[in-house]
C-alpha cells in the first residue's frame, strides 16, 4: 500500500526565489514609477503657469490695458525670483511696479515641485499689449524637476505675438526642444 503526503507550503529555496524576483522587479518599477510622478508634477506646473499667461493675455486684450506678470519683491517691483507667487497686475503707465492702489489680478502660487528657470532677452517679466502682442521681451519659461534631469524638464515658449506654446522634443533625443531647436537646460 502506498501512501501519499501533499505537501501545501513553499519550501524555503522556493520563497527565496520568489522573493528574490520581487526585489529585482521592485528595482526596475521605482525608477519608472518616479520617472511618472515627475512627468505628472512637470505637466501640472507647465499647465498652471500657461494657464496664467494666457489668463494675463485675455485680460490685456479685455480690459485695453498693458498686463505684466511678474514675481514681486516686498516693495511691489518686479523681482527675478519664479519660484515664489508670481503676480498679473494691469499696468497701464508701464512701471512693471505694484503701486499704491494697483489691483492684483490674480497670483500664481509658488510650484509646488521643481523650479521655473526663466530666460528673456534682458528682463525677467513679460508683458501683454491690448492686442495680446508681448510688450515687453518674448522669452521661455523652463520647468525643472528637483533632480535636475533636463529629460523630464518642460518649457513654454511665448513668442512676439503673444502666443504661448509648450516646447516639444522635435528630434526624438528625449529632451524638449527650446525656440532655438536646441535642447533646453536645467
Amino acid at each position: 500500500m502506498r501512501t501519499t503526503s501533499s505537501s501545501k507550503g513553499l519550501t524555503l529555496v522556493e520563497l527565496l526565489v520568489v522573493i528574490s524576483l520581487l526585489a529585482l522587479l521592485a528595482t526596475k518599477a521605482v525608477p519608472s514609477f518616479n520617472e511618472l510622478i515627475q512627468n505628472s508634477q512637470r505637466t501640472a506646473a507647465i499647465s498652471e503657469l500657461r494657464q496664467f499667461l494666457a489668463l494675463a493675455r485675455r485680460h490685456s486684450v479685455m480690459t485695453g490695458q498693458i498686463v505684466t506678470v511678474c514675481p514681486t519683491e516686498p516693495d511691489g517691483k518686479c523681482g527675478r525670483n519664479w519660484n515664489g507667487p508670481v503676480s498679473m497686475f494691469a499696468d497701464p503707465g508701464n512701471q512693471r511696479t505694484l503701486l499704491q492702489g494697483t489691483k492684483v489680478n490674480a497670483v500664481l502660487p509658488p510650484p509646488k515641485f521643481g523650479n521655473f528657470i526663466v530666460r528673456s532677452l534682458s528682463r525677467s517679466y513679460f508683458q501683454f499689449r491690448p492686442d495680446g502682442f508681448i510688450y515687453s521681451d518674448l522669452g521661455n519659461i523652463t520647468w525643472c524637476p528637483d533632480s535636475g534631469e533636463a529629460s523630464l524638464a518642460g518649457q513654454l515658449i511665448i513668442s512676439r505675438s503673444g502666443r504661448i506654446r509648450t516646447a516639444t522634443d522635435s528630434n526624438g533625443d528625449g529632451v524638449v526642444d527650446d525656440a532655438k531647436g536646441k535642447p533646453v537646460r536645467c
